[in-house]
């Protein structure tokens, strides 16, 4: 079942592999604009150097190969991150979440993540959700701590 919902200030839709042209060329405009050095920092080298919508394509296929990916937008409908989850025996979910830099220090990260973890448990048979941080990103580590319900493991 496709995953989409809704916060108080977030908009959240599973992005389908099958996006109509005009979407994907959409999405793939804005990919670039969220996948920055900073947002990337802690993350595997496969986010980082998206600087093109060709290279946004490769990105995105490959997100979509290997796990759910959600868009994740603002109140105004703006892309402003992702949320992904990559599905291990059909029952873990390891995920994780970036969001852009003018949108770090609001709480919607929590804002997201706690309704991500209502929200799921509605809809998917997932017994485990497991977030993984790098060690350097103390914000995201303290978060996933603070909802008690993720165990944290290094990230590779």
């Amino acid at each position: 079942m496709t995953i989409s919902f809704e916060t108080q200030r977030l908009k959240v839709d599973e992005v389908s592999g099958e996006l109509a042209s005009v979407e994907r060329s959409l999405l793939l405009e804005q990919i670039p604009k969220i996948l920055t050095p900073l947002v990337v920092k802690n993350l595997p080298p496969y986010f980082h150097g998206i600087t093109s919508s060709e290279l946004a394509g490769i990105w995105l296929d490959r997100m979509l190969l290997d796990s759910r990916l959600l868009q994740v937008k603002s109140e105004a409908h703006k892309l402003i991150g992702f949320l992904f989850a990559y599905v291990e025996n059909e029952s873990d979910a390891h995920i994780g979440y970036l969001l852009t830099e003018k949108c770090w220090g609001k709480g919607l990260a929590s804002e997201l993540l706690q309704t991500f973890i209502v929200e799921v448990a509605k809809v998917e048979s997932w017994s485990k959700l497991i977030g993984g941080v790098d060690v350097s990103n103390d914000a995201s580590a303290n978060l996933l701590k603070k909802l008690g319900k993720l165990r944290i493991s290094p990230s590779s």
